[in-house]
């Protein structure tokens, strides 16, 4: 055969080989030579009955050719036609063979093999090929494709380097070269190999789709992203490219794009066991939980040991309250895979929030065993520590949550100067900042005051403490002692020194249990809004005032927390029906602290049961100061309720079944607010009990002889009324 020809053929390069060779014949009607080789070519194409027609006329030229037979018997093989009734060579066509032409027909055997997935006899064949020729390009780079089926990644690994050596302007040997070297954590040089395949076919899906997973590896999310998406572009059913795009979208979080992408491929492939979880994951991302379980069952009804699905449904029943249910597939998860950290941390979430406490930690600690760096199931694992007062350990589990997915902060961009566990910061300013909600930056803000400094295994104090707050919490934060100077919104310091989030405090100065530091008041309200309300509440007084009538209590209420928080469902209290027993309550007047979008609540309720207050209260140091009037503040798990306990106000909480860490679970008190209560729910999103609880409390207060205590007076005498 012609050098030309011959180099395209054992080089792959099907379709050029094809053009050549049926030149040839064209040329030479009887040239068997070349009609074997362009049956070869379009073997390779995927055209397997014109392959027959080569070969047969390949035999018609010369009838004992036995390349020309072992062909023919593979090509009917492989059309599902019955082989030629010519009998078979007695010996393998290798053997009647020599040289270049025996090599290329082993090659073809071992095509044969790999594409019925035979991968050992596949190897073997291209070893035998190259054993003949050992420069043969395309049977290096096959065995490389072997061996790499057979899981011998270094094997593959070399073979797919003598490949492009022989030949190193194939890209697809370059690309092969890739994903060996991705597989064995040779990560630069994968990339590496990528964008040599690119630079010899930049219009090669494959190649993108390997750069795109050498760059995720090497963390590199941003270039992984637009690698797999310029592959995608090129082909949109590259389904490798799909999975691992999905993947680096779901870590950054960008779910909506996750959904689209889900959506194409189903589009394409409506039984696409990928697209069906791609979708369920997406879905559950954006909160959109029956949706997520929807497409979950039914990737689950393809495959019912989907270890994704499973995790997904499991969660995603969590969230709609089907707790049983949840726990059962989350069990059944962890039985088919019990070395899922996803699953076993799924199950953690589930049975803490059952109240099953012993069982859910060890859950938590069996994914961090599967997956020692997995931030989250430490993070929930610390939570699950807080809540049953084992606060070492929880502290130091929680500090794991600023490596799960937070946007880039200060202590990100300024590792130098973070402030590490048992760093003797005494005498240096140290920055604050509030890195989650209000409630947060209330609660430990306390840290603020030098008394908790010091001691044995803690560090003295720092010489300057500076908190970054947001505008609507500056007013009532210049007041807590021990806050030099505020940072608000997104002011910038003139230095820092040291920098420190807010809710890393307690790990860092070690708090205990027994150590909290809970002396109360340490907040109070601005002097400029406790003079407008001061005026306000006695304006209000005279005219409600009733001859002979003792003043009613005066208690604040909050029903509802931020609508955006994903534990909004269960610590709000949806529907103003459920706290008709307060007001059955007699000589209690109630004010409205409610903001935001559940303010407007009030309006379906029966004219003057409660004094609306959310349009006059433009931030926290108007609602401070208004509970500096109140007698007690009635409320859900949100901000308020942190704002009456630090400025030392009875302050009496609704809490779900669900509890957040903070309130710990079966107390009735707060080891952080000596004067809160907390009414419990028994059933979930049931709050008849705790309304219940508290409507008999404050009948009980209403009572009492209204004498004010020594707390009572002292914070008379703070607030100035």
């Amino acid at each position: 055969m012609g050098d030309e020809g011959y180099d395209l053929l054992v080089n792959g390069r099907w379709e050029e080989a094809a053009a050549h060779f049926h030149r040839v014949v064209t040329a030479a009607p009887d040239n068997a030579s070349a009609w074997n080789n362009l049956g070869v070519a379009l073997m390779g194409m995927g055209y397997g009955e014109a392959a027959v027609d080569a070969f047969r006329r390949a035999l018609a030229a010369q009838a004992d050719d036995p390349a020309a037979r072992a062909n023919l018997d593979l090509a009917l093989a492989r059309t599902g036609a019955p082989p030629a009734a010519t009998p078979r060579p007695e010996k393998p066509v290798a053997a009647q063979l020599s040289g270049r032409d025996a090599a290329v027909a082993l090659n073809v055997t071992g095509n044969d093999h790999f594409a019925a997935a035979r991968w050992q006899p596949a190897a073997d064949a291209y070893a035998q090929a190259l054993g003949l020729w050992p420069d043969y390009a395309d049977a290096q780079g096959n065995l490389g494709n072997a061996l790499r089926a057979l899981g011998r990644m270094e094997e593959a690994v070399a073979a797919y380097r003598r490949a492009v050596t022989l030949a190193p302007d194939e890209a697809g040997h370059w690309c092969n070269l890739s994903m060996a070297l991705q597989a064995t954590g040779i990560l630069a040089e994968a990339a590496a190999a990528a964008r040599r395949a690119l630079e010899l076919r930049p219009d090669m899906a494959l190649a993108h789709a390997c750069l795109g997973i050498a760059l995720r590896d090497l963390k590199d999310l941003d270039g992984a992203i637009e690698a797999f998406q310029r592959a995608l572009d090129l082909d949109g059913g590259l389904a490798d490219a799909i999975h691992a795009l999905s993947g680096c979208l779901m870590e950054r979080r960008r779910w909506d794009e996750v959904e689209a992408l889900g959506r194409r491929a189903l589009l394409r492939d409506p039984q696409s066991l990928d697209a069906l979880v791609c979708l369920a994951v997406a879905l559950q991302g954006q909160n959109r939980l029956e949706e997520a379980l929807d497409y979950a069952r039914r990737g689950l009804a393809l495959q019912p040991g989907n270890e994704l699905a499973l995790n997904v449904a499991a969660a995603a029943l969590h969230g709609l309250d089907h707790q049983d249910e949840a726990i059962a597939v989350a069990v059944r998860g962890v039985a088919l895979a019990p070395r899922n950290a996803d699953l076993h941390n799924t199950l953690g979430i589930v049975l803490m929030d059952a109240g099953r406490m012993a069982e859910a930690q060890a859950s938590l600690r069996q994914a961090i065993a599967c997956k020692p760096d997995f931030a989250t199931a430490h993070m929930n694992l610390g939570m699950a520590c807080l809540q049953m007062g084992q606060l070492t350990e929880g502290w130091a589990e929680y500090e794991w949550r600023l490596r799960d997915g937070h946007e880039i902060r200060l202590w990100d961009v300024m590792p130098e100067r973070a402030w590490r566990p048992g760093e003797d910061i005494t005498g240096r300013a140290l920055i604050l900042h509030c890195e989650q909600g209000i409630g947060d930056l209330i609660q430990f803000s306390r840290y603020a005051d030098r008394r908790w400094w010091g001691g044995a295994g803690r560090s003295g104090p720092p010489s300057k403490i500076v908190l970054r707050v947001p505008r609507a919490l500056a007013g009532v934060m210049s007041t807590v002692a021990g806050v030099d100077a505020l940072l608000v919104d997104d002011e910038l310091p003139d230095s820092c020194d040291v920098h420190a989030p807010l809710l890393s405090l307690p790990h860092l100065l070690g708090t205990t249990l027994e150590t909290i530091p809970a002396a109360i008041p340490y907040m109070r309200p601005p002097d400029a809004a406790m003079d407008r309300w001061r005026g306000w509440f006695g304006a209000e007084a005279d005219g409600s005032r009733t001859a002979g009538r003792a003043r009613p209590l005066r208690a604040g209420l909050v029903w509802a927390g931020n609508p955006g928080h994903r534990g909004d469902r269960h610590r709000s209290v949806h529907g103003l029906g459920a706290l008709a027993p307060l007001w059955a309550v007699p000589g209690v007047r109630w004010y409205s602290l409610q903001v935001g979008p559940r303010a407007a609540d009030v309006e379906k309720l029966p004219p003057g049961q409660v004094v609306d207050l959310s349009g006059r209260l433009q931030d926290y140091g108007d609602t401070a100061a208004v509970i500096a009037h109140l007698d007690i503040v009635v409320t859900v798990d949100t901000s308020v309720a942190h704002l009456a306990g630090a400025m030392g106000k009875p302050v009496w909480l609704l809490i779900s079944n669900r509890p957040d860490w903070r309130w710990m679970r079966d107390r009735t008190d707060s080891p952080w607010y000596p004067t809160a209560r907390l009414f419990r729910q028994t059933r979930m999103n049931d709050w008849s009990g705790p309304i219940a609880g508290i409507a008999a409390a404050l009948s009980e207060q209403v009572a009492r002889p209204s004498v004010p205590g020594a707390h009572q007076e002292a914070l008379r005498r703070l607030f100035g009324l």
